[in-house]
């Protein structure tokens, strides 16, 4: 397996590990803990050593701990502030470490097609789509139109909170459903005493 060599980071250090070594990284820790539920709070010696010599470079166990650190780092910063997920590579370090350090134990299917298709769980930090709560999202759109903010908020907020927000909106939308009903009889019978 070939790597990019280290390049350049924004700040203008030299990068000592490339992209392709940080997902080698993760993908390692992915495998040496399988068995154990995430969110993975240390990392033995043994898993360490598997990943220096699976990767092509030579780094040591102190280099090695320090990168797992700051992908865990990055990672509950991408969790907290999907914003900060800005590319590709992003992306794919966030989708493997959200297995690695999620608060919630996520199935590792390989048919990557039930992720796609209405998956909600993500790793305990929230959900993907809001479609299960169309009463709530139809009441926020009402109020905010053009805010795509509150959108954001919302799919950070766990399932089962949304779920009983959503709830909430039905029985509100039962309650008003009564009295346009009450309102109705109401006219009518005004109507009729005449």
């Amino acid at each position: 397996m070939s790597t990019t060599p280290p390049s350049t980071a924004p700040n203008g250090r030299s990068r000592v590990f490339s992209e392709s070594d940080e997902i080698q990284i993760l993908k390692c820790l992915i495998r040496a803990t399988k068995s154990i539920p995430p969110p993975i709070t240390t990392v033995g010696t043994s898993t360490i050593n598997r990943i220096i010599k699976r990767l092509d470079h030579r780094f040591t166990v102190s280099q090695i701990t320090d990168k797992i650190r700051r992908l865990r780092d990055k990672h509950h910063n991408h969790a907290r502030n999907r914003a900060l997920v800005r590319n590709h590579h992003d992306r794919r370090i966030f989708k493997l470490s959200k297995r690695i350090w999620g608060k919630k134990a996520t199935p590792r299917k390989k048919n990557s097609k039930s992720e796609d298709q209405g998956a909600i769980e993500m790793g305990g930090d929230g959900v993907e789509k809001l479609d299960k709560f169309p009463y709530l999202v139809a009441e926020f759109s009402k109020v905010l139109p053009e805010n795509e903010v509150w959108k954001q908020k919302m799919k950070r907020v766990e399932e089962e909170k949304l779920r009983k927000m959503d709830q909430e909106w039905v029985m509100l939308k039962v309650e008003e459903a009564k009295l346009v009903a009450k309102k109705a009889e109401l006219i009518q019978q005004q109507i009729m005493e005449d």
